[in-house]
């Protein structure tokens, strides 16, 4: 009988422990805040697109906001040989993104880290890349705005209300429909 209460106790304290870890785990997880949008990935042809029009070059320094699975910095990185990081608040896409940048053979190059792309210092960036909502974007001009004159913001899909972009593009997808990208260069044109 002692023998079957020590083997329960045992196994409730396992139990106990096991749930604790699950809990543990299960938290670390979380973002730090709810995320503003849900992982949409940018296809691959727009990828370059975005990165041919800000003339990504290898002394660049690139931060993509909402990196989502890292395929901006990834490419921009394998093409140019540039200096990429890439800011994401969803812990389990940054789990994913720095899978795929080992996969891809450039650690030496590309950095993720899980951060609120709106607490962030800008100003190291030679080059921005996004794919948020338009109100997501306007919210970003103030930090978009203390970077250095001459540094480039390239967006998928959405532009900036009160800053006219310098170029807006139309891409041709593959497998039918297209998208639109917008770059803007620092001192950025406000329209009102």
């Amino acid at each position: 009988m002692f023998k079957v209460k020590c083997m329960l106790i045992k196994t409730l304290s396992l139990s106990g422990l096991l749930f604790l870890a699950v809990t543990a785990s299960d938290t670390a997880r979380r973002p730090q805040r709810t995320p503003d949008i849900h992982y949409v990935p940018t296809p691959h042809e727009v990828v370059e697109i975005m990165l041919r029009l800000a003339d990504v070059q290898e002394d660049d320094v690139v931060y993509d906001l909402g990196s989502g699975d890292g395929r901006i910095v990834i490419a921009a990185a394998k093409k140019a040989g540039v200096r990429a990081y890439g800011y994401e608040i969803d812990p389990e896409m940054v789990d994913k993104s720095i899978q795929n940048v080992k996969e891809a053979g450039v650690e030496d190059l590309v950095t993720i880290e899980e951060k609120d792309i709106f607490e962030l210092d800008l100003s190291e960036a030679s080059v921005i890349t996004l794919y948020l909502l338009p109100d997501l974007n306007v919210r970003l001009i103030p930090q978009l705005e203390k970077l250095k004159p001459g540094s480039r913001i390239v967006s998928h899909e959405f532009n900036m209300a009160g800053v006219e972009p310098d170029v807006k593009a139309t891409v041709r997808r593959e497998g039918g429909g297209q998208s639109t990208v917008y770059l803007w260069t620092t001192p950025l044109r406000k329209t009102n």
